[in-house]
């Protein structure tokens, strides 16, 4: 095989975990809202409208997958980014779709 492509492949190999984590609508958005820093889970609720415990879920699975952090203030929860170039990466992402 041409090493080019052996190389492309495996460049593409490590972004597919990344893809089905942000093929899932609520966990894109979940991300989307997080670019400007923490928040509660009652706010990301807020935002999207949906059942807490389906976003309780989804904030379960970004934090298992090492994209997000979570600390604890009294009986709140709050939810920010691990990675910082994340919000870059959306916006990267956004401006190339018009």
């Amino acid at each position: 095989m041409d090493a080019k492509v052996k190389s492309q492949i495996q460049a593409c190999e490590k972004i597919i975990p990344f893809l089905k984590v942000v093929s899932n609508t609520t966990r894109l958005k979940i991300l989307c809202i997080l670019t400007d820093g923490e928040r509660r889970v009652g706010e990301i609720q807020q935002f999207l409208g949906a059942k807490q415990s389906y976003i309780s879920q989804q904030l379960k699975y970004l934090k298992t997958h090492g994209y997000l952090e979570s600390r604890r203030e009294g009986t709140q929860i709050y939810y920010r980014m691990v990675d910082p170039t994340f919000p870059g990466l959306l916006k990267a992402l956004k401006s190339t779709i018009k």
